[in-house]
């Protein structure tokens, strides 16, 4: 220990006689550590962190891929959803399970002291809590006895940072009464500090019984309806052979009650329906909301970073070479003054152990920065206000890892070689100048030969992702998003009916119409490039299904001269009129995939269809439009149909305003008018189309930009190992060139005669990243868009300037060689 501790302090004072070694080592680390410290936090939150639960590993989530039969509200991917019914036979049957909860995540209007906010939180059963092993902060949690009977126990318990945010952290709110879409709830608890609900990223500011989905989800299916599927089930298991066993067993039984009332599905159709497995998938880490490319992103992002740190290693690998080159000598006589090998070398690796901790400490600064600065970066949403840019422990015990893996990557080689036993020649001075053997040049151009590799694998991989983000930002949308503002609405959550909601609709349509600088306004249930999903079933007349074609098509509830106000062109028929009312003849207007698909090409105007809400009801198309993204930029416009909200029901509506000016300055004005119409009527979402452009393709963006740094810093970190290296060479091999030069060599011959060597082993690392990028444009392929394997461009603009770089670094030590004076060189030692 005594000896260590020598070591220790050796290392200390040799690391500060050489500051500017020290400083760009521990800088070059700094960075590697702290990217990749900053994208594990995050992806830790998102990915990779178990519940703060009793037994996390217990829990499972119940899903199963395939048909639904009904209606389907979720945030999350249709394969999790279950009915109320479902969950209860679940709950009450199924053997193998210590508890079965069920949640639902929605948005409310939440009053107090007369301010209303839109708040986001979960209705839960009433063993949520108990299943779970979750404590209250203060007061208590929910219990199976508030969650028995409908609308009886108005009680709500809040999430605790919710609590200090918005009661500041007050615990005389327990017994106090806050409204919930306009109905009074009792604050009971709040939950423990650590704990924020069951998805993924998510924060949701309260928990309420399932029972209170009436007040708490006005307008949307009842807890009676098998057909409605809108809740996420976990379970905690103690057999797991048994849990899925009997839970199939239910599940199948479930099934065939449900097909019973699916009069129109094929008998094929219904067999693979009844059949439908039912999984039991882990649910330690909870469920995710999160867009499907995030997880692909972040771990990219997190390869990317792995990358990064392996050139920074490489550099300061070779810069302790060249350093311990330098200390020959000195090594020479320890090992005359009878130390071991292994004494030196646990030395030098004390050294580089010590300015790789040095490297993790600074680098936990960078990586704070760094992740604050990437959640700035972030969209706010339900799946991602959850996540912080704080470092807990788990990151530090990441860091601390990576460096002592570091100090150990980067040390061993340099250890080993400066260990080694060459006493006569190093204390006879035949390398004092420039120290070390031809073992050390081959181990630096190697290690540099990898820097260019790696570094030209990070352009090659950023070019793509630069590419995907343009063909996405260059994609035609099918509408006009410049000068366009929007802003959502849910009246139905501050107690407006139907009726009500329509009228208002009406209102608001008008009052922004007359708006200085409003072209047009109109609006539509579900928001455009979003990721929400409405459909139903639809039957068309003079329209045959096909066997087991799927009539459940996408549709969207929208206001009069929508099309016009969000610069759809309109191919066929008109659009929709303030006349298209209540009491007027129902209509539709379809898109062109809707034509093609049912119609052949042919206009469909006058035609009719029907949806499986009321079937008897005849609505005629009275239009046809172009197609149009709707759900997001990647996906395959298919077969849509419009329907005015004035005919159709819509609990909640986004609205869109055309203007002759910035649509970002007329945000205020917007925003004032609506107080004028409801001061309690909270808006959200209020920004531009364009900018929920940028934050729909936020992950591709973010991916890119980062790439593209990382890539630019390793090109540099390449760039300075390989200068160091030439430059390491031109001192070693001063006398041959000065020999060269007396011989008649011309200044352009030595320059040749280095850059060759230079673009040798630059050679080699190209050809390996370039075997290695086509195996990776391939496992990126999935998150590119509109990217081919392989792409001439990007891999031949990627090379050339590696090459570039790799020339320039290695020109400036090759021109200095052309310039060596002969006579000097000769009597060079």
């Amino acid at each position: 220990m005594s000896t260590l501790w020598q070591d220790t302090r050796y290392a200390f004072r040799s690391l500060a006689k050489t500051p500017v070694f020290t400083g760009v080592a521990v800088l070059s680390l700094a960075l590697g550590i702290g990217a990749n410290s900053a994208v594990f936090s995050l992806m830790d939150q998102a990915l990779l962190r178990a519940l703060p639960v009793k037994h996390p590993e217990q829990l499972v989530l119940l899903s199963s891929p395939g048909i639904r039969s009904g209606w389907v509200q979720t945030n999350y991917d249709d394969q999790y959803v279950f009915s109320y019914p479902e969950y209860k036979e679940f709950r009450d049957h199924a053997a193998g399970f210590e508890g079965i909860i069920a949640r639902y995540a929605t948005f409310v209007t939440m009053s107090w002291k007369g301010q209303s906010d839109r708040v986001y939180g979960e209705m839960v059963s009433g063993n949520y809590f108990e299943t779970l092993g979750t404590q209250a902060a203060i007061g208590r949690a929910l219990t199976p006895d508030d969650d028995r009977v409908p609308g009886q126990q108005p009680v709500v318990v809040l999430n605790y940072n919710f609590w200090a945010r918005r009661f500041g952290a007050d615990p005389t709110i327990l017994n106090q009464t806050v409204n919930i879409n306009a109905h009074p709830m009792t604050v009971v608890g709040v939950v423990q500090q650590d704990f924020h609900g069951l998805g993924i990223g998510e924060a949701p500011d309260f928990f309420v019984p399932m029972m209170m989905r009436a007040e708490v989800a006005p307008g949307q299916e009842g807890l009676d309806n098998i057909h409605a599927m809108w809740l996420n089930i976990f379970g905690r298991v103690h057999s797991a052979g048994v849990a899925s066993g009997s839970a199939n067993s239910i599940w199948h039984s479930l099934r065939e009650r449900e097909a019973v009332d699916l009069k129109k599905m094929s008998a094929a159709r219904r067999t693979k329906f009844v059949n439908q497995a039912l999984l039991l998938t882990p649910g330690g880490r909870g469920i995710s909301g999160a867009p499907d490319g995030l997880a692909s992103g972040m771990t990219a992002m997190m390869a990317m970073v792995g990358l990064l740190l392996l050139i920074a290693c490489a550099n300061v690998a070779n810069l302790l070479i060249a350093r311990a080159s330098g200390r020959q000598k000195e090594i020479a006589v320890r090992f005359a003054l009878g130390a071991s090998r292994w004494r030196i070398i646990r030395q030098l690796l004390v050294e580089s152990i010590l300015l790789s901790a040095l490297g993790g400490a600074a680098g936990l600064l960078v990586a704070e920065w760094t992740s604050a600065s990437l959640l700035r970066l972030v969209p706010p949403g339900p799946s991602t206000d959850g996540l912080s840019s704080d470092l807990d422990g788990r990151v530090l015990l990441f860091a601390l890892g990576l460096s002592l893996g570091c100090g150990l990557l980067f040390g061993l080689a340099p250890a080993l070689q400066g260990s080694r036993r060459e006493l006569a020649g190093t204390l006879k001075d035949q390398a004092t100048s420039v120290g070390g053997g031809f073992g050390h040049v081959r181990v630096r151009k190697l290690l540099v030969s990898s820097q260019v590799a790696l570094s030209l694998l990070l352009l090659i991989g950023a070019g793509l992702f630069a590419r995907s983000l343009y063909n996405l930002k260059a994609l035609d949308p099918g509408f006009r998003p410049a000068s366009l503002l929007q802003f959502s609405i849910q009246p139905s959550l501050n107690g407006y009916s139907v009726s009500k909601s329509r009228e208002l609709y009406q209102r608001v349509r008008a009052e922004l119409s007359a708006l200085p600088g409003a072209q047009a306004v109109s609006g539509a249930s579900s928001p455009v490039l979003s990721g929400d999903i409405n459909m139903t079933g639809i039957t068309i007349e003079g329209y045959t299904p096909k066997e087991d074609e799927r009539m459940g098509l996408r549709i969207n509830t929208v206001g009069p001269e929508y099309f016009a106000t969000m610069g759809i062109p309109l191919l066929a028929g008109r659009d929709f009129q303030p006349g298209d009312g209540e009491n007027a003849p129902k209509v539709a207007v379809v898109n062109e995939s809707f034509v093609k698909r049912f119609f052949g090409g042919q206009s469909p105007v006058g035609r009719r269809l029907s949806t499986v809400d009321d079937p008897k009801d005849q609505v005629q198309i009275v239009g046809v439009v172009r197609d149009s993204k709707h759900q997001d930029l990647r996906e395959e416009v298919g077969a849509f149909v419009y329907f005015p909200y004035l005919q159709m029901p819509a609990l909640t509506m986004t609205f869109y305003v055309r203007t002759r000016q910035d649509a970002a300055s007329l945000a205020a004005v917007v925003r004032a008018s609506m107080k004028r119409l409801d001061q309690n009527l909270p808006l959200y979402d209020v920004k531009t189309v364009d900018r929920q452009i940028e934050e729909l393709i936020f992950t591709d963006r973010f991916v890119a930009f980062l790439s593209a740094a990382f890539g630019l810093l390793a090109t540099v970190l390449a760039a300075i190992g390989l200068y160091g290296v030439m430059a390491y060479l031109v001192v070693r091999r001063t006398r041959e060139i000065g020999i060269r030069v007396a011989l008649g060599a011309q200044p352009g011959m030595v320059v040749r005669m280095v850059m060759g060597e230079v673009l040798a082993f630059a050679a080699g690392g190209i050809l390996v990243a370039l075997l290695a990028a086509f195996a990776l444009a391939r496992v990126l392929n999935s998150q590119l868009f509109s990217v081919g394997k392989f792409d001439p461009l990007i891999f031949g603009a990627a090379t050339v300037a590696i090459a570039l770089v790799a020339a320039i670094a290695g020109y400036v030590p090759a021109s200095r060689a052309a310039r060596i004076d002969p006579l000097i060189a000769l009597r060079y030692e």
